[in-house]
């Protein structure tokens, strides 16, 4: 879940699905801890995250036009986060230093490309973020005073969260079964998102091997629904995304090591540009993987 926090609501999509397999009988009888240790201060994660909407239908209008698009966007985000502060298994002071953040999109515009790269305002940056609540979170940039724009993408974040809810508070054997609502996962997704709704079932489906690592794969499916905020923190956007994602989760660290997901995103609402409104419809399938690593 760690590694799709770094682009705010789209972190959602971290939490996982798919098939269920068969596990061995050696481990039939073992039961496993999924919400792992405690964070400690002096951890340090380095996470890298993909994700992909490719040829997604565009509708916007604009002026009383209309305009019909194709629209695929490529989102990148590297960064490395060190725990300086903890209160029993709450993080409560972080530092993010972000290495990579940007989406490189591509508009299919009558068969006629158009590119762009399009970094966040905080690439480049080391942020020093305190918990002044549950869920909230207070940020600053390291030797520097955050421009407007970078202050708007600083409130849009959040720190590292706990993810106790998202696991069973028992030890559990392999093949157990568990769904998780929107309250659990609403402070996971920064507040670029409100209004979050939706059920997410999920299987603990084996044990494998990551890199000397023994993970429990967590498999999950769901619908999750909310409203994107803008700039300026004003709700805009109906999200709607069906997803399935896999996660392997460290027995030993309780991070998930690696994922992969899929799935369908829905976006409605109005946009400012400039002077002019803009009505924008993006409906599209969605795919992504992610990586961490404890150094």
């Amino acid at each position: 879940m760690r590694a799709l926090m770094m682009v705010g609501g789209l972190a959602a999509v971290l939490v996982a699905a798919g098939g269920f397999a068969k596990p061995a009988k050696a481990q039939d009888d073992k039961t496993f801890d999924l919400r792992g240790p405690a964070p400690t201060k002096g951890q340090v994660f380095a996470s890298t995250m993909k994700l992909n909407i490719k040829d997604a239908d565009a509708v916007l209008k604009v002026m009383g036009q209309t305009i019909k698009l194709k629209m695929s966007m490529d989102v990148l985000g590297e960064e490395e986060q060190k725990v300086l502060a903890v209160d029993g298994r709450n993080v409560t002071k972080c530092q993010s230093k972000i290495i990579k953040e940007r989406a490189d999109v591509t508009v299919d515009l009558g068969g006629k490309d158009m590119k762009m790269t399009q970094p966040t305002q905080l690439e480049g940056e080391v942020i020093i973020s305190e918990r002044i609540a549950e869920g909230k979170w207070k940020h600053s940039l390291v030797d520097t005073k955050p421009t407007d724009k970078q202050k708007k993408e600083l409130d849009a974040r959040n720190g590292i969260e706990n993810e106790d809810d998202l696991y069973p508070a028992e030890k559990v054997k392999v093949g157990h079964t568990w769904k998780v609502d929107a309250k659990a996962m609403t402070k996971l997704f920064g507040n670029s998102f409100t209004d979050i709704k939706g059920e997410l079932k999920q299987k603990f489906a084996k044990i494998e091997d990551v890199g000397g690592e023994e993970c429990a794969v967590i498999e999950s499916n769901g619908t999750m629904k909310g409203k994107m905020k803008d700039e300026d923190g004003k709700p805009t956007m109906d999200v709607e995304m069906e997803l399935k994602v896999t996660a392997w989760r460290s027995i030993k660290t309780g991070v998930d090591l690696k994922g992969k997901f899929e799935g369908k995103i829905k976006l409605a609402g109005t946009l400012k540009m400039d002077d002019a409104n803009i009505d924008i419809t993006l409906s599209g399938p969605l795919t992504g993987e992610s990586a961490t690593k404890s150094k």
